[in-house]
């Protein structure tokens, strides 16, 4: 039975008062027309599902809602349940007398519930903002990929095209998988970035993104991707070396923990400004060094001015800690008074180097023997006072220097 036979007076009765039948197909018979005009007229095109895990560096999504009656864009509506938080369309498009709703709506770690009105869909979106490509399966259940099934759905393709618009600010190449449909979506991550990687920049996505031409699906790498990078990044293979000493991300195969691939606003597409900034998202116990407000406490200044990788390879070296030379020569690097002292610093018959370190084990002696290379609260940044010989103690203990009396 349709909405309009209805109307037409049909209506089925199955005994009793007429008149009672009469009060409720008036009350219930409008409520079930509406409903089912809402369903019909308003449906959300993307994401298809209404319960999905997004893992995702973007903490943006983007939401497609198909309106098929003019009337219904005014009450049309989504909000962020728990806080009723509303959200203005991005773009409204109309194509063949329907029309097309884009909405941004931010996200945050964890649950996220939509409400779309006036059918009262929900959107629940568990965000897991992606770090790390390793330990994602983009094939679960309840992993979403807006392309898990084709580039560009049919009901999309009349807007999405491959056609680049004059403004578009790319790289030219005349080699590649060029992929200009990308552009009209993701043209933010393509031109919005200072700095940018080349195949983003160029639109060769599919380069990356489309691992087996003969099939028109993009799929998202995963796990170990330093394969993929090294097709392009050929002289990085060296990092593999056995007497390397290899920076844990990169020993872990995962490229992208650390760069954009495709674009940000910081050099070498990193996540954060400066060396400095980057290096202490994991090596938390560092921050303290970069807080130039800290009282009685000074830092290195080629730390201040230069940032970590003035002494540190944030890849790999034949060095320990991915230092970009012995530490000693290192130190020197600066410190020219040094240079060739192999003893009698700081006072006669000092060791410098050569000899093995008493504080730690199987370490040889050297600056860092005593000296703090980041930051201390003690004068010429050393590992103790030097007032009552407490740096002294650390490896001379008061026992030996009884003996030596």
């Amino acid at each position: 039975m349709s909405c309009s036979e209805s109307k037409a007076g049909y209506f089925p009765v199955f005994g009793g008062n007429i008149a009672m039948k009469l009060i409720l197909a008036l009350v219930v018979l409008p409520v079930f027309c509406a409903a089912t005009a809402s369903a019909g007229q308003i449906s959300v095109l993307a994401p298809a599902e209404t319960d999905l895990v997004l893992n995702s560096r973007n903490t943006i999504l983007n939401v497609v809602v198909r309106v098929d009656d003019q009337n219904d864009l005014a009450r049309l509506s989504l909000k962020e349940e728990k806080s009723g938080q509303g959200y203005e369309p991005a773009g409204r498009y109309e194509r063949e007398n329907r029309y097309y709703v884009h909405y941004r709506v931010p996200l945050k770690k964890g649950s996220n519930t939509f409400t779309l009105a006036p059918t009262g869909n929900k959107l629940k979106i568990r965000f897991n903002p992606l770090s790390s490509l390793l330990n994602v399966d983009f094939n679960a259940p309840k992993s979403y990929s807006f392309h898990k099934t084709e580039t560009i759905p049919a009901e999309c393709g009349g807007c999405h095209t491959d056609k680049l618009p004059g403004e578009a600010r790319i790289d030219k190449v005349l080699y590649g998988r060029f992929s200009p449909a990308c552009y009209s979506c993701h043209s933010a991550m393509v031109s919005g970035r200072e700095w940018r990687h080349f195949p983003s920049s160029a639109l060769l996505c599919r380069s990356c993104h489309q691992p087996d031409p003969e099939k028109d699906l993009l799929t998202v790498p995963a796990g170990k991707i330093e394969e993929l990078c090294f097709q392009c990044h050929v002289n990085e293979r060296k990092w593999r070396n056995k007497d390397s000493h290899i920076h844990g991300p990169v020993g872990t195969g995962d490229c992208t923990i650390c760069h954009d691939p495709h674009g940000s606003a910081n050099r070498y597409q990193l996540p954060a400004a400066g060396e400095k900034q980057l290096c202490v998202i994991c090596h938390v116990d560092k921050k303290k060094y970069l807080d130039p407000g800290q009282q009685n406490f000074a830092v290195h200044g080629i730390l201040n001015a230069k940032g970590c990788t003035i002494c540190h390879s944030p890849h790999a070296t034949q060095f320990r800690f991915q230092l970009t030379h012995e530490i000693n020569d290192l130190c020197v690097s600066c410190h020219t008074n040094l240079e060739g002292v192999e003893d009698g610093h700081p006072v006669q018959n000092h060791p410098v180097k050569g000899k093995s370190d008493p504080r730690r084990k199987g370490f040889p002696f050297t600056c860092t023997s005593c000296h703090n290379p980041h930051g201390s609260r003690y004068q010429y940044l050393l590992i103790g006072d030097v007032r009552g010989g407490n740096i002294c103690v650390k490896c001379h203990s008061a026992k030996q220097e009884a003996g030596r009396n």
